[in-house]
């Protein structure tokens, strides 16, 4: 899936439809919920992702990679070290490197980069943290 612009000044790498369609291309079914306390959760066995619904698109973007990591893995419980090796998987997913490269030219600040790239600090810090 090729990076696509939402608004200008912004370059997410992904969409929350391209993801929804990577989702069931894996097998996975997406949900949202209005009452999810966490932002996201997946539901091993049964391959559901459950999104907080009214989130904004690169928090939504942002967690529903870090959920399609559990599915990839078929992690059925989330301990700090599986937290982190999703991250990391959203991160492989939602940023290129020649992005990240250009968006830290134009300012190396972890939230300026999460701005420009359309995703959340969680994938700017997993990203960080792998290279």
């Amino acid at each position: 899936m090729p990076p696509t612009s939402s608004a200008p000044g912004t370059t997410p790498a992904r969409t929350s439809t391209d993801l929804i369609l990577h989702a069931e291309d894996m097998g996975a079914r997406v949900v949202w919920a209005l009452d999810l306390p966490e932002r996201g959760r997946y539901y091993p066995g049964i391959d559901i992702i459950v999104i907080r619904h009214g989130m904004t698109e690169r928090r939504t973007v942002s967690t529903l990679a870090h959920e399609l990591a559990h599915l990839y893995y078929g992690d059925t419980l989330c301990t700090p070290a599986v937290g982190r090796r999703a991250w990391r998987w959203a991160a492989r997913l939602l940023v290129p490197d020649d992005e990240y490269a250009a968006a830290e030219r134009l300012d190396p600040s972890a939230g300026a980069i999460a701005q420009h790239l359309g995703v959340t600090l969680d994938v700017i810090a997993a990203y960080r943290r792998a290279a």
